[in-house]
């Protein structure tokens, strides 16, 4: 297979992320085994030992599993339902001087809060002047009913990485999920993936292009949310009768 995974895939995924406003052709694609491969090659592409890294608090339990095997130092920043707080951001970055921020703008995990605005403004001027990179995962992004903000899509991919996957919206079992960056970083991360597992998953990538192009996956996901939306509905009213 190509380096960066099966072509076809990966022409179509830039056209959903050019959907959402992300900028992106195909070869700054890189596909990988999932979300949790991607944000494991990110980790040691970018980060030494004893490296800060902001997250969520709270935040998907994984992220702390995956930069703690890479040694990282995590520093908690408190999540608000607009976004992480910014003043707390703020210093955490000036006092701990962290190489990245990993999070999930939309449908955050586990809060279910997504990015208003005007924090993913502030925070992207944050993280240019603090010169960290954010991580940006984004695998629930298929769930959402109303389109919020993408940090890739504001920042144009210069310091924001774009994750994506099908993990959670076909199966855990197929393991498809891709990253999206600038061209120099999708270089390194390629030798990186190549040198570490040596394939890609073919056989789940040509699943995943025929699902998304036959008009499967739009059915399949279509039915999801009505579900999740019904769920989410007799949740909210056995909370308000507690």
């Amino acid at each position: 297979d190509s380096p960066l995974g099966f072509a076809p895939l990966r022409r179509h995924l830039a056209g959903r992320l050019a959907e959402r406003g992300i900028a992106a052709e195909a070869g700054q694609i890189l596909l990988a085994d999932g979300g949790t491969q991607a944000i494991d090659l990110i980790g040691r592409f970018l980060l030494e030992p004893g490296d800060a890294v902001l997250v969520d608090d709270p935040c998907y339990f994984n992220f702390l599993g995956v930069l703690r095997a890479h040694r990282a130092r995590v520093i908690g920043v408190p999540r608000t339902p607009a976004g992480p707080d910014l003043d707390t951001f703020a210093r955490a970055a000036a006092e701990h001087r962290p190489k990245l921020y990993v999070t999930n703008a939309a449908l955050h995990n586990p809060t279910g809060a997504s990015l208003a605005p005007q924090i993913a403004h502030r925070l992207l001027t944050l993280a240019e002047a603090h010169d960290l990179v954010v991580v940006e995962d984004d695998i629930f992004a298929d769930f959402e009913s109303e389109p919020s903000p993408r940090l890739a899509a504001l920042d144009g991919l210069q310091r924001v990485i774009h994750i994506g996957s099908f993990s959670k919206t076909l199966s855990a079992a197929v393991r498809c999920g891709f990253i999206a960056a600038r061209p120099d970083w999708i270089e390194g991360l390629t030798d990186l993936k190549l040198a570490t597992s040596f394939s890609n998953g073919a056989l789940a990538a040509r699943l995943v292009h025929r699902l998304l192009t036959d008009g499967s996956y739009r059915r399949h996901v279509e039915g999801l949310r009505g579900r999740l939306a019904r769920a989410m509905g007799e949740t909210a009213r056995r909370l308000g009768a507690l």
